[in-house]
């Protein structure tokens, strides 16, 4: 079955609509967003559900959607920063780091 088929209130657009609402909501849901498309999806059977998904889906990957860092993620990074900024010698070389993990995995 093609989502576009389902129903004709669910063609590309909506989707797409849908997918520029969760992409501007953080990707979760909240209160902002536009509950009526919410709730129209909610309202499809479980393999339309899937096949939205995978629309969306497909859409971010179709428009090369790179999440930003979280904000750990961005504090470990800036961690890290500061750590070689002490200390810059204080590295380990790739070829070192690549013959540790190959002996670990028994290459």
């Amino acid at each position: 079955m093609n989502i576009t088929n389902v129903d004709a209130s669910w063609n590309r657009s909506h989707i797409c609509s849908f997918a520029r609402l969760a992409g501007a909501a953080g990707g979760r849901y909240n209160r902002t967003m536009n509950t009526s498309l919410l709730e129209q999806a909610r309202e499809l059977s479980v393999e339309e559900q899937l096949e939205l998904v995978e629309a969306l889906w497909n859409s971010l990957v179709d428009g090369n959607a790179v999440p930003g860092p979280t904000n750990a993620q961005k504090e470990e990074l800036d961690r890290r920063l500061v750590d070689h900024a002490d200390t810059p010698k204080d590295v380990v070389s790739w070829d070192e780091v690549k013959d540790s993990a190959l002996t670990r995995i028994g290459r």
